[in-house]
């Protein structure tokens, strides 16, 4: 095995012979070349790779590999995703000019370290899951060894059915159909705004489009929902049936992002503590658990996939009045047991 020889720079470079290759009409040595802080490392590396001589990544740098890997699955990803990848380059900054080929543990670890000093450990592991499909996507054959920060429990604020009822005495039109289709129906504000009448069959509401937010910035219609699963039927009842049917065109005449602010000032003029309008969601999940509905059937009305952990872990929350009741059943439960205890067992329990 060739030794490694020490650089200007202060690191060194180890390489390889790799066969021959045609330069100008003439048979030419070709060479990989592996650097390294020491030259333990160099030569270890220009040791694994002679061993199995595997065509080696494109020499490109973080950043390079990230950009290459959006482009290359642009074409099937949603513009709403494609446009959180881009979004995130700037995190990439520490790592950015690094090559693929010389990046290290170290370097990935102190990167996601300080990117953790900043950022939420949901955002990190994001961030860093982009990372590692680039680099599988330029090089299959690396990995890296990095701890990832431990995932926080979310606390969960869902309102109570008094704040409900008064948000829905308050608003009216779009806004009175939007909060009642998302609470009861469980529809994302996407769904809501791309319904139109024609999607309503008798009282079968179909859930067939949706509107999203393309990587330039812009509102589109899409002739498909989020996934697979959120292509569903849903039946609708009086009141909100009834007001549909008066309607002829889009049930709701704005953007989600427009719909998130109406909500917003519904709720300063009712005085309910804010919360996100996406939250109907978890009410309607919430709801479902409590009444004993299965997981199969509230994942259908949902849009959620069969045996999903996001409807377990994220939207099935117990609301605090809930979970009151269920302590009321709980010690109800124990009084009565108690009641029917023997007066021995009671004056050991005094004891």
């Amino acid at each position: 095995m060739p030794k490694a020889k020490k650089l200007p720079s202060g690191s060194y470079r180890c390489q390889v012979f790799a066969g021959y290759e045609m330069v100008d009409g003439k048979k030419k040595r070709k060479y990989e070349s592996f650097t390294a802080p020491t030259k333990r490392e160099a030569e270890a590396a220009a040791a694994r790779w002679a061993a199995t001589k595997k065509p080696r990544p494109d020499n490109l740098s973080v950043l390079e590999s990230v950009k290459k890997y959006i482009s290359a699955r642009e074409p099937v990803l949603s513009p709403s995703t494609v446009r959180g990848y881009n979004a995130c380059l700037d995190r990439f900054e520490m790592i950015a000019d690094k090559s693929i080929r010389k990046l290290t543990d170290a370097d990935v670890q102190i990167w996601v370290s300080d990117l953790s000093t900043r950022l939420s450990p949901k955002t990190v592991k994001n961030t860093y899951g982009l990372f590692t499909a680039a680099v599988q996507f330029v090089s299959p054959d690396t990995s890296f060894n990095v701890h990832l920060p431990s995932k926080l429990k979310k606390d969960y604020y869902l309102p109570s059915d008094h704040d409900i009822k008064k948000l829905l005495d308050y608003a009216n039109g779009p806004l009175w159909i939007a909060i009642m289709l998302a609470r009861y129906y469980s529809l994302r504000e996407g769904e809501i705004c791309a319904l139109r009448s024609d999607d309503l069959q008798g009282n079968v509401l179909t859930v067939r489009r949706a509107m999203i937010h393309t990587k330039d910035n812009e509102w589109i219609l899409v002739g498909r929902p989020k996934t697979d699963d959120s292509y569903r039927y849903l039946i609708v009842s009086d009141p909100l049936l009834s007001v549909l049917k008066q309607i002829d065109g889009y049930f709701i005449d704005c953007n989600p992002n427009a719909l998130a602010n109406r909500f917003r000032r519904a709720l300063a003029a009712c005085k309910i503590k804010p919360f996100n309008f996406h939250t109907l969601r978890h009410m309607f999940a919430s709801s479902a658990a409590m009444m004993g509905i299965p997981d199969f059937y509230t994942a259908k009305m949902g849009g959620w996939s069969q045996n999903s952990t996001v409807l377990k872990s994220v939207y099935q929350n117990v609301r605090d009045e809930d979970f009151r009741a269920q302590m009321d059943r709980m010690n109800k439960s124990m009084q009565h047991d108690l009641q029917h205890e023997t007066p021995k067992n009671k004056k050991r329990a005094a004891k």
